[in-house]
């Protein structure tokens, strides 16, 4: 028998004792496994209706199987092109704006030197995760709403002579969207990066001091490097994100006016209590296709660069 081969064995026969020796413990996963294939596997099945004309009344094998003409409709129609754009523009800009701007944040935060300003900066920026989003949209309306501040105020001083639409514009509504996703993510993403900054030991920095590198120099040297796979979760979280983003645009414009300003998710809840189910899945399958590619590709990138 080779080495390998008897690594091999060995490894095999040290898992068989280990799952002996902890046997019962596996029990404990079952409840989450059983969560899992009702809640995640299960509803794959789904996929087969995005093949269908599907009708809840006859069910999977009482539909009219029609191949892959709901992907061509997917493609032909002029709104999932809409709702794609708005939705391709939103994540750019997010991950644009809103991905290195937590890390600059837990830059500056570290600095402070003073551990009970440090801890209250901290506390102020993580609050608005605290707010819901239907709050936020509110705290929107009441700010730029048609009788909202802003327009009050331009109304009152002879600017406007009536109210502006802010919520209804397109060239207002992207900077919207992303302040409000930077505001709301800002806090959480700043304590994430400055856990992992806390275990960076000060004596490698006072050595790269020594050595006459710079704050860039040591950012780059050392900081940038440990943050590597924190910086590897926020991709992939800020991507699933940011192409499935609902619940702020449903707060704020609901997909309107006119479904101007629908994104993906938004428009397979429409298109599902549309009575078109099979249409909804088959846009759903390529969200997901579009959700997959980009996490593929940033994994590959994040792993070359490890």
């Amino acid at each position: 028998m080779s080495k390998t081969a008897a690594v091999r064995a060995d490894t095999r026969k040290e898992r068989v004792r280990l799952l002996k020796k902890y046997r019962w413990l596996y029990l404990f996963l079952v409840p989450g496994v059983i969560i899992l294939i009702l809640f995640a596997y299960l509803p794959m099945v789904g996929l087969v209706m995005s093949f269908q004309q599907y009708d809840p009344v006859s069910g999977f094998l009482g539909s009219e199987w029609v191949g892959f003409y709901n992907f061509e409709r997917v493609f032909s129609s002029p709104t999932f092109g809409r709702a794609l754009r708005n939705t391709l523009i939103i994540s750019g800009l997010k991950l644009l704006i809103c991905f290195p701007m937590p890390i600059l944040f837990s830059l500056l935060i570290n600095e402070l030197r003073v551990r009970w300003y440090k801890k209250t900066v901290q506390t102020i920026v993580y609050i608005p995760n605290f707010i819901s989003w239907v709050i936020a949209a509110g705290l929107w309306y009441s700010l730029l709403g048609s009788t909202g501040v802003v327009n009050n105020v331009l109304q009152n001083l002879g600017i406007l002579d009536e109210p502006f639409l802010f919520m209804q514009s397109l060239g207002w509504f992207y900077p919207i969207i992303i302040f409000t996703e930077l505001w709301k993510s800002l806090g959480y993403n700043t304590i994430f990066y400055m856990s992992a900054m806390s275990g960076v030991s000060m004596e490698q920095y006072e050595a790269a001091m020594i050595d006459g590198a710079g704050a860039f120099a040591r950012f780059c040297r050392i900081t940038l490097p440990l943050l590597i796979p924190s910086i590897r979760i926020n991709v992939v979280t800020n991507i699933i994100g940011s192409l499935s983003v609902f619940d702020i645009v449903m707060s704020l414009t609901g997909g309107g006016p006119g479904y101007q300003t629908e994104t993906l998710s938004i428009y397979i809840m429409r298109m599902c209590y549309g009575s078109k189910t099979g249409y909804s899945t088959a846009v759903a399958i390529v969200m997901f296709v579009i959700v997959l590619v980009p996490v593929l590709i940033s994994l590959r990138l994040m792993k070359r660069k490890d």
